[in-house]
């Protein structure tokens, strides 16, 4: 089971990696797709190299993010080819990327944090997010929808969106600073939060989910992953679980 899809349109192909099926070494194993953690490189191409034969992916043409926890959202062309495709530092440096052009393949990595994939059908484009805590926090995914909105004359009702295998709140405890900051968010954000014996939890999804509906997303264009990355340790690394791991690869391109 190497892939976990998001397949509610036949012309776009949206998945996660899992961790199986793959060549990395503990704590890496098997499945790795980035650079970056300190897994063997040579292995980590060879992984790459299996999602390449799987979806028919030129290795020039899968691009990927060099990803800051920012907000900073960037449109892919041909011009990127090759970014990210043999060291994480040469990706692009963007939280996330969006593309119209049909023979290219955008990438994120993860662990923990929500990959929110994007589909605006009537334009013709397609994205993908980076969003975890920190750049929920920061509202990537409500920028990232803005842009869209206003540099390329996306209508938010044409948008379908995504989130994919992350982090579910039951395990991720907040302190009391990050309640107050997200308190101060509105009142739709106290939704993400939730408390029981003295411990406050987030639910980091469904703070991208608010932030696609407040940009305007119609609701039954949302849909949620129902897997958990933490409780799944069979299919997914977690760095809330394990610190030192790999990272998923959640990726979307055209058919």
């Amino acid at each position: 089971m190497g892939y976990i899809k998001w397949d509610r349109f036949s012309d776009i192909e949206a998945f996660t990696t899992t961790r199986q099926g793959g060549n990395s070494l503990p704590p890496f194993d098997t499945f790795n797709l980035a650079y970056h953690v300190g897994d063997n490189h040579a292995d980590v191409l060879k992984n790459r190299q299996v999602l390449y034969k799987d979806y028919k992916i030129k290795p020039l043409h899968l691009i990927s993010a060099y990803q800051s926890h920012g907000t900073t959202i960037a449109k892919v062309s041909s011009k990127h080819y090759g970014s990210g495709e043999t060291a994480y530092e040469t990706g692009i440096p963007a939280d996330a990327l969006y593309t119209e052009e049909k023979d290219i393949a955008l990438g994120i990595f993860h662990a923990d944090c929500v990959p929110v994939f994007l589909y605006a059908k009537k334009e013709g484009i397609i994205g993908i997010v980076h969003a975890g805590q920190t750049g929920t926090l920061k509202e990537v995914t409500a920028i990232a929808i803005q842009h869209l909105i206003d540099f390329e004359g996306v209508d938010p009702k044409d948008i379908y969106a995504h989130l994919g295998p992350s982090l579910t709140f039951s395990h991720n405890v907040i302190d009391e600073e990050t309640k107050k900051k997200i308190i101060a968010m509105g009142p739709d954000y106290v939704f993400g939060l939730k408390e029981t014996n003295g411990q406050t939890f987030l639910d980091v999804p469904l703070l991208n989910f608010l932030q696609l509906r407040a940009k305007g997303v119609p609701a039954v264009n949302i849909t949620i992953s129902d897997y958990c990355t933490f409780e799944n340790k069979d299919l997914f690394f977690s760095y809330r679980r394990n610190n030192l791991t790999g990272r998923q690869m959640s990726v979307i391109k055209f058919k």
